[in-house]
């Protein structure tokens, strides 16, 4: 459920900030000194340091329509995430800019609006954001960030994570095992996957899916999308007539 919430707050930042597809990345991984030391254009960093359950939630049943059917279920319980969102890049004044720029937009938004949000996330209630206040507890930033002097916003979210599903659960998972690779010389080599933004100029293609070899994703209002892929993988997007593009080794794409 974290990753879906990660590619909502990826989409929700790169239209409304914005961050561009092929000019920033954006990273959840945790901001240490050897993550720093490999990044190479500029990055907007959004760590996760703490999950609770809300205060703020509601017990009891709900009623939810499913493919054209009345189906009733628990209501999901409400977290609380905490993040510190930075700014990487070489130049001071730009990393201001990128920092007032997603200011802006937490303090603009309370909610982030359902067109940003993946398929398996649409019937739940709507994701809350909000700037945390003064005298809010916070971590210490200097030890989140390995000891590199840098501000920060503290931004807190509220979402549901759906616990039950509408029909019988299956037998419990014991074992995942997920392996990719690519035969070549005799050997398999493994082929890392990454969340993959994308932007399409094409006003139509809003609301088209979106088919890497990973996954799939859906083009929202803004125009973009964020899908699972690898470098080398085709991405198109179900158009009339579909439209493609190639991941590339770092970065996202433009269609």
């Amino acid at each position: 459920m974290l990753h879906l919430i990660d590619v909502a707050l990826e989409a929700w930042l790169r239209a409304t900030v914005p961050l561009g597809a092929t000019d920033v990345d954006v990273s959840f991984e945790a901001p240490e000194r050897d993550w720093s030391a490999k990044l190479t254009r500029p990055t907007v960093n959004v760590f996760l340091w703490d999950v609770r359950r809300s205060r703020d939630e509601r017990g009891g049943m709900e009623e939810v329509e499913r493919d054209g059917r009345v189906q009733r279920r628990r209501v999901p319980p409400r977290v609380d995430l905490q993040y510190v969102v930075t700014a990487w890049t070489t130049d001071h004044g730009d990393e201001r800019a990128l920092l007032v720029g997603l200011l802006r937009t937490i303090l603009a938004h309370p909610e982030v609006p359902a067109t940003y949000l993946p398929d398996a996330m649409q019937e739940l209630l709507p994701m809350r954001v909000h700037l945390a206040r003064s005298g809010e507890e916070q971590p210490e930033f200097g030890t989140t960030l390995d000891g590199q002097l840098r501000p920060g916003l503290a931004m807190a979210v509220s979402t549901a994570i759906e616990i039950e599903g509408f029909t019988p659960a299956g037998p419990p998972v014991e074992t995942l095992t997920l392996r990719t690779g690519r035969i070549g010389g005799g050997a398999a080599q493994a082929i890392p996957v990454r969340w993959v933004a994308g932007e399409i100029t094409d006003a139509q293609a809003v609301g088209a899916t979106v088919v890497s070899p990973r996954g799939t994703a859906r083009v929202n209002t803004a125009g973009g999308f964020v899908i699972a892929a690898s470098t080398g993988d085709e991405l198109v997007v179900e158009t009339v007539p579909p439209r493609t593009a190639v991941v590339p080794v770092e970065g996202g794409v433009r269609i």
